[in-house]
């Protein structure tokens, strides 16, 4: 009995010719496989693959992960290496060190701010809708820095000393402000909120939440009490209170 099958190998697919037959010696059967030649996948109808990540991507997203739970100084060629799953001689092959891995990946994986631009692009509510919306951007952001405070911390360090690193920071920092201050005129347009200058508001509520990151990422805590107190504060700011 022979039969045809498609083997996939390293996303490649092969043809094989399969032919069943009966060892004379053991009784058992076996197959003989006869290669046929390579065949693209589609017109085999096998499914398209991911493509494999690299290793500097397995490198930078291992140093990400592992900046959730810790500080970058505690980090190693090593320890980074494992949890990407690769030797320890390809970390060298891409980043000189320890810092060099990490800043490359705070390059790649610059301050979200909440989602800033995607959270206030949508379309104006109510007052209680605003309200909301306002409130959950600065608890989320504060959540967000208590879970990836290693990451957070790191932002604050290398910014101080990497130009690179600090001009990503002034990018985020600037787009989030840009966001907000457009948001804000469409709240004072709107007529759900007095705002006098909406430049300035966002402007101090883009620097709460950064100042709120730090705190986190030093503190390793964020008091509720405070935070209640702050999100009062943010929403007196706008006019939403």
């Amino acid at each position: 009995m022979a039969y045809e099958v498609i083997k996939r190998v390293s996303g490649r697919a092969y043809r094989y010719r399969v032919e069943s037959f009966r060892d004379p010696e053991t009784r058992r059967v076996r197959g003989r496989w006869t290669y046929l030649g390579r065949v693209d996948p589609a017109d085999a109808g096998l499914p398209p693959r991911p493509p494999k990540p690299s290793s500097k991507e397995r490198l930078l997203e291992a140093v990400a992960r592992l900046l959730t739970q810790h500080d970058a100084e505690s980090l190693s060629a090593g320890s980074i290496a494992r949890e990407a799953g690769v030797a320890y001689g390809t970390f060298y092959r891409y980043f000189r060190d320890r810092a060099h891995a990490v800043r490359e990946t705070l390059l790649r994986h610059g301050p979200a701010l909440g989602d800033v631009a995607e959270r206030f692009a949508l379309p104006v509510g109510t007052r209680g809708d605003e309200r909301g919306r306002m409130e959950s951007w600065i608890r989320e952001n504060v959540a967000a820095a208590l879970r990836d405070r290693g990451l957070v911390r790191a932002w604050h360090i290398y910014s101080n000393s990497d130009d690179d690193v600090l001009a990503a920071r002034r990018t985020a920092i600037d787009a989030a402000h840009d966001a907000l201050t457009g948001h804000l005129e469409r709240l004072h347009a709107a007529g759900i909120a007095t705002i006098a200058s909406p430049g300035f508001t966002a402007y101090a509520l883009v620097a709460l939440v950064v100042a709120m990151g730090r705190d986190c990422a030093i503190e390793g805590t964020f008091p509720i009490e405070k935070l209640d107190g702050l999100v009062a504060l943010a929403t007196d700011l706008t006019g939403l209170a």
